[in-house]
């Protein structure tokens, strides 16, 4: 048995999910390549493997680009720098696109998914642009020093199904 078909969104904001456009990454780019947004609907480019590693962490592939996954670089980010890092595609999985999944510490948040090469470091979807589909999709998606456990919480995420975690 193959591994679920996944998608992922914002929690508690129906109908929108994170999107990947790998359609130009064809092998590795040490800055990356590709696009990765949001979208309002789901389609091929909006479904994802969470493939376990052998450390604990989840490589994030897409579907519909074969050996794409999602890349997330929280370079010079930090409590004193909290910016926005660099999140898009890569071709094959290194430390920059393994990620912790845990359940969201506040009492309204889903998931949150955090770099395992860059320690405190979140992805972020701001979907708050998206209101129609787009086929170049919406939204921002980034990483951030720190996930935010109220509201917007644009760091906490809706995984269907669920990984089994703990």
């Amino acid at each position: 048995m193959g591994l679920p078909t996944t998608t992922i969104g914002p929690y508690q904001i129906g109908g929108i999910f994170l999107r990947m456009d790998g359609s130009d990454v064809k092998s590795f780019n040490p800055s990356g390549a590709g696009e990765v947004n949001c979208q309002v609907s789901e389609g091929p480019w909006e479904q994802f493997h969470l493939e376990p590693q052998d450390d604990g962490t989840y490589a994030i592939a897409s579907i519909n680009f074969p050996g794409v996954y999602l890349r997330m670089d929280g370079t010079g980010l930090s409590e004193d720098n909290p910016g926005e890092g660099v999140v898009n595609c890569q071709f094959g999985v290194g430390p920059w696109e393994k990620f912790k999944i845990s359940k969201g510490k506040g009492p309204f948040t889903g998931l949150t998914i955090e770099s395992a090469h860059f320690p405190n470091v979140f992805l972020k979807m701001d979907s708050s642009s998206c209101s129609t589909f787009n086929g170049l999709g919406c939204g921002k998606v980034s990483c951030v020093w720190g996930a935010s456990f109220e509201p917007p919480l644009d760091e906490s995420f809706e995984i269907l199904p669920p990984p089994n975690i703990s």
